[in-house]
């Protein structure tokens, strides 16, 4: 029962340490305690049930090992925040921790507030992913920008080399965990930040009715009197793909 309550309390604090970002990398090697901790509960717990002394411990020792099973579940689904930081400056190097798993990563330079629909790339200078589905990508990871790490494929650029960073420019950072939503973050020379979502400045979205489409395109609005701001040549283009439906979406 003493093992079951101890491996109980590793468990909390893998719980707590996994969902407070700072502490994501404590939190991973906590649950390698706890699979061990869980192991040797089991094997205490059958000894005691075989002794008629000890029946009652054995057994409260097994209850107490379901919120442990619970606490495992719950880490195949986990959908908690990644904890991302950097270090150094040129490169920059970055640091993913977290239970969620590290699926991808996207960089955009300042002419990324220019996206005329969502989902737009334009902008985008350095962009990888993990293309593998049988198996679940890292949950801590260090790598250097530029640098391809081990299992992942670089989408953009689609040949060459990443482009350098200007230390004075702001770069909007898009981290996919493999489990849960997108999280943004501005990176400007060493200082990381949190940021609401993918650009830099204010950009605002609003329905546009499409002839011949039932669904309307959302496109880049004023956000303060809402009127559509004009397109480039390459957002008509795909706007008049959209009405050919030669495009699903907008």
């Amino acid at each position: 029962m003493l093992w079951a309550l101890g491996n109980l309390a590793l468990t909390t604090l893998a719980f707590v340490s996994l969902y407070t970002v700072r502490f994501s990398g404590i939190g991973l090697w906590v649950v390698k305690l706890v699979f061990v901790g869980f192991l040797g509960t089991v094997v205490v717990a059958i000894r005691d049930l075989w002794k008629s002394s000890t029946r009652l411990q054995g057994f409260i020792a097994f209850l107490l090992c379901l919120p442990v099973l619970m606490f495992f579940g719950l880490l195949t689904v986990w959908e908690g925040p990644l904890h991302v930081s950097v270090s150094g400056s040129s490169p920059p190097r970055l640091e993913v921790e977290g239970a969620a798993g590290f699926h991808s990563i996207q960089i955009y330079g300042p002419e990324h507030s220019k996206a005329e629909w969502r989902g737009d790339d334009i902008g985008l200078i350095w962009s990888l992913d993990w293309p593998r589905r049988d198996k679940f990508p890292p949950m801590s990871l260090r790598f250097a920008y530029g640098t391809l790490p081990t299992g992942y494929s670089q989408k953009a650029p689609l040949i060459g080399a990443a482009p350098p960073l200007d230390p004075n420019a702001t770069y909007t950072i898009v981290i996919q965990p493999a489990m849960g939503m997108p999280e943004y973050f501005m990176l400007q020379g060493r200082s990381l930040t949190e940021a609401e979502d993918e650009y830099a400045t204010s950009v605002c979205w609003a329905p546009l009715s499409v002839p011949g489409r039932n669904d309307p395109a959302y496109v880049r609005v004023d956000c303060e009197t809402k009127k559509a701001l004009p397109m480039s040549e390459r957002g008509q283009a795909r706007l008049k793909a959209y009405q050919e439906k030669r495009l699903i979406y907008y």
